[in-house]
């Protein structure tokens, strides 16, 4: 079965606060695994397209995305 690509409106509030750029080349970088962690918060997992690196985020639920309005997804 193939994979489809998410539906923006219902990633979360926290996945905007992840980087989407290697912080070494500014490459692309695609989510390998998002894993939750406590207090609500996430590790994601990601590598880099261009250069292979590995890179992780920890993002606190706990910290609003810049914008977000906290209404859920319509």
């Amino acid at each position: 079965m193939p994979m489809l690509p998410p539906d923006p409106r219902l990633l979360s509030a926290l996945s905007r606060n992840i980087r989407s750029e290697c912080p070494d080349c500014r490459g692309s970088l695609a989510v390998m695994r998002v894993i939750g962690g406590r207090g609500g918060s996430q590790y994601w997992t990601q590598r880099c397209v261009r250069c292979g690196g590995i890179h992780l985020d920890i993002v606190d639920a706990n910290t609003p995305a810049p914008g977000h309005d906290h209404r859920p997804a319509a």
